[in-house]
């Protein structure tokens, strides 16, 4: 159990990002009622999203820290934190079960698109993960803040491309960290 939360940053988030990536298929599946589960099931699932989600965020900094000023990692755990204890009270509170915290997916997508727009083309993310995370943030930074600021509701005719956003998040994010770390890890000289 040591070896595993003391192994190195880059395997930890690369372990972490396919859970990501699992934990977002069945989260979808649900949501689109590809097949009836139980609502313990689902917390669980939200939590090892967010578990995973946190320790993506915190490996962050370090795969880009030659890039970004040094108050750029506290503010990755700041992030960290705030999706946690927001999957927590996702998962815990009634009124925040079905339809989700849109405070945490807001900040979290403005971060985000923060990040990858402040990276972007440097080589860190291959350009496709880079338009997939980009296209995926800035849809879940605007259908999150029209819930948030405006109490919108998207009309259930452009859930499919909330969808397709969704899918894109996984693809750019998940599985682009993924990508992005072995890149990193392979050229690395230690």
């Amino acid at each position: 159990m040591k070896a595993f939360f003391t192994q190195p940053i880059g395997s930890l988030v690369r372990q972490n990002a396919i859970g990501f990536i699992g934990c977002n298929i069945y989260l979808i599946a649900t949501g689109f009622e590809l097949f009836e589960s139980v609502d313990g099931v689902n917390r669980i699932f939200n939590f090892a999203w967010g578990f995973t989600l946190l320790a993506i965020i915190i490996g962050s900094y370090q795969l880009v820290e030659d890039q970004v000023p040094e108050y750029w990692k506290m503010a990755t755990g700041i992030l960290g934190t705030v999706i946690i204890l927001g999957t927590l009270i996702e998962i815990s509170v009634p009124e925040f079960r079905e339809n989700g915290f849109s405070g945490m997916y807001f900040l979290w997508a403005f971060n985000s698109l923060t990040y990858l727009l402040t990276i972007r083309g440097t080589g860190v993310f291959r350009p496709v993960y880079e338009y997939l995370s980009i296209f995926a943030f800035t849809f879940i930074l605007i259908a999150s803040g029209g819930n948030l600021f405006f109490d919108y509701t998207p009309p259930e005719s452009i859930q499919l491309v909330f969808g397709i956003a969704w899918i894109s998040m996984i693809i750019g994010f998940g599985y682009g960290s993924y990508v992005a770390w072995g890149d990193k890890m392979s050229s690395s000289t230690e």
